[in-house]
C-alpha cells in the first residue's frame, strides 16, 4: 500500500515539473497595442483667424521706383531689398544734362487679398518730408489685392501712380528725399468692395502705411582746372 502511495506521489510531482517546463517553454504573450485617440476632420483644421490692422500693416506695401519714362543713360536706378525680398531702398543717380521732369512712380502691393474685410486707401507722394507731389490717391484692396483684375482691354492696370519730383524746382539740387505715405482703413467683415468710394470712406480701424525712402542723387561735373 506504502509503495503505491509512494508511486502516486512521484508521479504527480512529475507531471506538475512538466507542465511548467512546457509553460517556460512557450513564447510570452504579445502586448497589446496602445489605442490611438481619433480625430475628427474639424477638429483636425484649425479656424483662419480674422483678419486685423497687423495684416494690413505686414501685407500691404506702397513701393517707390524710378518710373520707366525716365530711365535713361543718364538716369539709373539702384534697388535694395531685405532678406525677405521686400524693398527697402530705392536709389536714383542723375548725372548731366540734368532733365526738367523727372518722374519716380509709387504701387500700392499686396501679399494677400482682403476677401471677408477689404482696406480703403489714400496715398500721397512727398519730397524732403514736407512738400506734397501731386494728388491724393485712392484705392480699394480687396479680394484682389494681391493681382488686380484686367480692364475691359484685357490689361492689368497696376494702382501706381507717377509724380514729377522736379516740379516747382528752379534748379536741380545735390540731393532730395521722396516718399509716399498712405492712410488705410480696414473695413467691417462681409463689407462689399464694390460699394466702396475709396476717396470717402473710412472706419474707426485706421493705420499709416509708408514706403520705401527714394533718395536721387544729382552728380555734377567736377571742372577740370
Amino acid at each position: 500500500m506504502k509503495v503505491c502511495t509512494y508511486f502516486l506521489l512521484s508521479l504527480t510531482l512529475l507531471l506538475f515539473a512538466c507542465e511548467g517546463r512546457k509553460d517556460a517553454d512557450s513564447d510570452p504573450p504579445l502586448p497589446e497595442a496602445a489605442s490611438v485617440p481619433t480625430t475628427s476632420p474639424q477638429a483636425a483644421i484649425p479656424d483662419r483667424p480674422p483678419i486685423d490692422l497687423g495684416d494690413v500693416d505686414s501685407g500691404i506695401m506702397i513701393l517707390g521706383k524710378l518710373a520707366p519714362e525716365s530711365e535713361s543713360a543718364t538716369v539709373t536706378a539702384d534697388y535694395i531689398e531685405t532678406q525677405r525680398s521686400r524693398l527697402s531702398i530705392t536709389t536714383i543717380t542723375v548725372r548731366p544734362p540734368f532733365p526738367d521732369e523727372l518722374f519716380v512712380q509709387f504701387e500700392m502691393a499686396s501679399t494677400r487679398d482682403f476677401v471677408e474685410r477689404p482696406v480703403v486707401t489714400r496715398v500721397r507722394a512727398y519730397r524732403d518730408e514736407e512738400t506734397q507731389l501731386g494728388d491724393e490717391h485712392a484705392y480699394v484692396m480687396g479680394s484682389t489685392a494681391r493681382q488686380p483684375e484686367p480692364d475691359a482691354s484685357g490689361v492689368v492696370v497696376p494702382r501706381a501712380f507717377v509724380v514729377d519730383v522736379m516740379a516747382g524746382l528752379d534748379e536741380a539740387p545735390d540731393t532730395m528725399l521722396v516718399h509716399a505715405e498712405a492712410d488705410a482703413w480696414l473695413m467691417e467683415t462681409d463689407t462689399d468692395e464694390s460699394t466702396l468710394d475709396p476717396f470717402q470712406d473710412t472706419s474707426p480701424e485706421r493705420v499709416s502705411l509708408f514706403s520705401n525712402p527714394v533718395r536721387i542723387n544729382f552728380e555734377r561735373e567736377v571742372a577740370s582746372l
